[in-house]
């Protein structure tokens, strides 16, 4: 009975020495060259294509050194200039995640948006809600932004300039409602995808959306966008 006895304690010590010695899971390293640049006076010149106006445009980002803080996070400002003027872009870097505060759309409100994970492996999916409310009718559409990790580590080229460790990903609008028994939204077609490397960011974006609204007054166009963005030139910091 000793024996049995000291036979148990002694499993028992063995087992809470394994648990008390194996270590939690170490988070996953911070990439050494981060997938966008800060650093002010950095600049970014892009070019617009946009097949459902036919027009090409373009426009410069900018780093800036000063910061905002925008929700419970801390963003770096870009002044994003174009023929129209000058407005503002909001970027952070919280460890492997990378935001930007934005609309996906001129129909769409602003939102914190988690753009690109550098520590996900291909296939990892993330999803963030969004709402919409016309003011004048007061009809409210919500959805869920869908990103997708499609490939990693791969060779692109964007307007004759090679990039390296490149990281693209898919967005897509699922889970489309409304607060409307009468009215309700669908997505006719979407491609959307993004290119971003490292220190460059953003090289190459298709941004092809279509959502319309049915009602008894029939379908009517909520977002009809087709732009294609493309990084010409940099100058890194």
């Amino acid at each position: 009975m000793k024996k049995l006895l000291f036979s148990s304690a002694c499993l028992l010590l063995l087992i809470t020495s394994c648990k008390k010695t194996t270590p939690d899971p170490a988070p996953a390293p911070v990439a050494a060259t981060p997938f966008m640049t800060y650093a002010s006076g950095t600049t970014w010149d892009y070019q617009t294509t946009d097949s459902v106006s036919t027009t090409v445009t373009s426009y410069t980002l900018t780093a800036t050194s000063t910061d905002t803080a925008i929700g419970t996070k801390t963003y770096r400002i870009f002044n994003s200039v174009d023929a129209n003027g000058t407005t503002e872009a909001y970027y952070n870097q919280t460890g492997n995640d990378y935001y930007e505060y934005t609309q996906l759309s001129a129909q769409l409100p602003p939102i914190d948006m988690k753009y690109l994970s550098t520590s996900a492996a291909v296939g990892t999916t993330w999803s963030q809600p969004i709402s919409v409310t016309d003011s004048a009718s007061g009809l409210t559409i919500t959805a869920n932004i869908k990103s997708t990790i499609l490939d990693t580590g791969f060779v692109e080229t964007v307007n004759n300039i090679t990039y390296n460790r490149v990281i693209r990903v898919k967005t897509e609008i699922t889970n489309l409602a409304t607060n409307n028994p009468f009215v309700t939204a669908t997505v006719e077609s979407q491609n959307i995808s993004a290119c971003y490397a490292p220190k460059y960011g953003l090289i190459k974006r298709a941004f092809a959306l279509h959502v319309i609204a049915n009602s008894p007054l029939g379908p009517a166009d909520v977002i009809n966008n087709n732009t294609t963005n493309i990084l010409m030139h940099s100058s890194i910091q």
